[in-house]
């Protein structure tokens, strides 16, 4: 039994460090040092260093910086400091954060001068910049960015948390978060702090803003705690809570502020021998409610659609086990040419042809697979999918 106690624990210890080293090897790091070389001329060779260092930075950074007066500002901080390496990046760090709205973000980390000839009456530097630079994790998303907010003060919490849930859940939105904005300051006071290294700080003014508001409210609701009834036979008393209310949500687009979408679910519910409507059941409650607007709001943007033809009688849809439940039954379209309106010429949608129903038979997390009741896919053709 020792023997096989132990050569458990080395194959455990065995596959522990290959699972590390595989990891090592696809981990990628979010935030680097880079490095660019420009050229750059002026009257003297402090001028022409200036000059290189103002174009790096540009360069670096995607900004157009003003190179006379950056070329000035960085000559005023040589002349005070003596010409130091530092006060050289304290300027351009300043010019970077203020183009880049980034305070605190000091995102140059150093730089050499690769060369300085003269040339005449001027002179040409090469110098090489070494800067923090953030790559964002993943590929890069095309998703709508979304930002759940609310005027409620009641449940406040419990509404915003399943909203956005069901929005994470749904795997086709960016849900952006600023609930915790003192744990991010808090992060960022390590970051910009001696213990991070230099490139850390290129993590700053990388937040994003939303492109909708997704504003929640409870229309309507009524908590019904600790009704009794007596029974005038028996005296026994008859104990139970009830609620009843609906959630609803708006979509605005931020940029334009117009009313995208709105829907509204209801929610009910008894609770016989409770004293009170438990915090778990509200929750439960709301979680399904706002599963079912989202839904909604799923289906009008992106309705549901056969991502790949498997067989004459089965394809793949873009939806996952979040929202879509085994043997549930869909009717699939095959979708023709476009229709628009002979008026507005605004765009009606594709025509739908009803070519049969489908069951799924197989649920993944970002996808599931239907089955044909009738009729046949056309692997070159495109189909919605519509609930049942």
């Amino acid at each position: 039994m020792q023997l096989i106690s132990r050569q458990i624990k080395q194959f455990t210890t065995v596959l522990f460090i290959a699972i590390c080293l595989m990891m090592a090897n696809t981990v990628y790091a979010q935030v680097t040092e880079a490095s660019i070389t420009a050229t750059g001329n002026g009257l003297s060779r402090d001028e022409a260093v200036q000059s290189a260092l103002v174009s790096a930075a540009g360069q670096a950074f995607g900004i157009q910086l003003d190179a006379q007066s950056s070329s000035t500002s960085l000559a005023a901080e040589a002349t005070t400091n003596e010409g130091s390496e530092n006060a050289y990046l304290s300027v351009l760090n300043k010019e970077v954060a203020q183009r880049v709205n980034s305070p605190n973000n000091s995102p140059i980390l150093g730089y050499s001068i690769d060369s300085a000839i003269q040339s005449g009456p001027s002179w040409e530097a090469t110098v090489t910049l070494r800067y923090a630079k953030f790559e964002q994790i993943g590929a890069r998303s095309d998703r709508r960015s979304m930002i759940v907010v609310t005027q409620e003060k009641r449940f406040r919490d419990l509404l915003v948390n399943n909203i956005e849930q069901a929005l994470v859940g749904s795997r086709r939105f960016d849900v952006l978060n600023r609930e915790n904005q003192a744990l991010f300051e808090q992060e960022k006071s390590f970051v910009t702090g001696s213990d991070a290294a230099a490139a850390e700080v290129a993590r700053l003014g990388q937040a994003s803003g939303a492109d909708f508001l997704v504003v929640a409210a409870f229309p309507s609701m009524g908590i019904s705690n600790n009704q009794r009834e007596t029974i005038r036979l028996t005296g026994e008393v008859l104990v139970q809570s009830s609620v009843s209310g609906s959630v609803s949500i708006e979509v605005i687009e931020f940029s334009s502020r117009k009313l995208k979408w709105s829907s509204t679910e209801k929610f009910a519910a008894t609770y016989k021998g409770a004293s009170a409507v438990g915090n778990q059941a509200l929750s439960k409650l709301v979680s399904q409610a706002s599963i079912k607007l989202v839904d909604q709001l799923v289906e009008a943007i992106y309705p549901i659609r056969v991502a790949k033809v498997m067989a004459k009688n089965m394809a793949v849809i873009n939806r996952g086990s979040v929202s879509i439940k085994k043997g549930q039954s869909f009717v699939v379209f095959l979708m023709g040419e476009e229709i628009k309106d002979p008026q507005s010429g605004e765009s009606l949608g594709a025509l739908e042809i009803e070519i049969g129903t489908a069951k799924v038979i197989n649920t993944n997390p970002k996808y599931s697979v239907v089955k044909l009741d009738d009729g046949e896919f056309d692997a070159e053709s495109a189909y919605l999918v519509r609930p049942q």
